[in-house]
């Protein structure tokens, strides 16, 4: 089955991002980390399975929830920086999601 066009774009951002949560990893074996990471494989074959907008975002709240998590570890798997930036990198996403005709 194809991908719906309209998801294309962000599909490329998340399959970016899954590459890019990764290498900014400080403690990849962490069990947060890990779970980090799963989450947003999980969006990335959801996408591609044409879920509605509207799960891929509550996938997204998911994922940003444990990017905000990150601040209030000491030590924590990830920068802060890394986390706040890739925080705003899934908002933009949401906002995306919710511009989709079928939202």
């Amino acid at each position: 089955m194809d991908m719906d066009a309209s998801y294309q774009p962000l599909y490329k951002q998340v399959r970016n991002m899954e590459f890019r949560v990764h290498d900014a990893l400080d403690r990849p074996q962490d069990g947060d980390a890990q779970s980090l990471v799963r989450e947003v494989k999980r969006l990335e074959d959801e996408m591609e399975m044409a879920k509605s907008p509207r799960s891929l975002e509550d996938r997204i709240k998911s994922i940003q929830e444990m990017l905000w998590q990150v601040r209030s570890r000491e030590g924590g798997y990830m920068s802060v920086d890394d986390a706040d930036e890739f925080w705003h990198i899934f908002e933009d996403m949401r906002r995306m999601l919710r511009s989709l005709p079928n939202y």
